[in-house]
């Protein structure tokens, strides 16, 4: 395994190539979690054009980690404030981690896991995040990156219960 791309802020010019990952990464992660109509439907070109916006958007609090070059995205991590009712207001969030599918297990999510939660620990505690009941990858993923269950769990908008790991270190 060559040196790991370094992680860099997100700009709109890199929606495009958001948009085709996240499809391509929905469609390896949750395979066998979500109905075939929903990782069927995704719409890569559809979700290139509202990542760009986001992206030229981007909320104050917000931010976008990425690896790659523009056009040619290998990762990305969303976070942010917690918008849960049963936390502090200064509870941090990473909304989504999502890495190509041909690069897992090379140490990419590792590095770009470690610097959005880095970030977000300098502008909030605690840090949290959500991911599929079922998605064994990503629990074990999360547990060897210092995330617990803390009990919450919640109905996603796919019809699959997500749960929710807080930062113990």
């Amino acid at each position: 395994m060559g040196a790991l791309t370094p992680v860099r802020a997100g700009v709109p010019a890199d929606g495009v190539s958001i948009g085709a990952l996240a499809a391509r990464a929905w469609r390896s992660a949750y395979a066998g979690l979500l109905a075939p109509d929903v990782l069927d439907g995704l719409d890569a070109a559809q979700q290139g054009g509202e990542w760009h916006a986001y992206l030229s958007g981007l909320p104050a609090r917000d931010r976008m980690w990425v690896t790659g070059a523009v056009g040619a995205i290998t990762g990305f991590a969303r976070t942010g404030p917690c918008q849960d009712p049963d936390v502090g207001a200064s509870t941090g969030e990473v909304h989504g981690l999502y890495v190509d599918p041909d690069r897992i297990g090379t140490g990419l999510g590792h590095s770009l896991f470690q610097h959005a939660v880095a970030d977000l620990h300098e502008r909030h505690a605690p840090v949290v995040v959500w991911h599929f009941a079922g998605n064994d990858r990503a629990a074990r993923f999360y547990e060897r990156a210092g995330f617990r269950l803390d009990g919450a769990e919640r109905e996603s908008d796919f019809g699959v219960v997500e749960v929710r790991r807080r930062a113990t270190v």
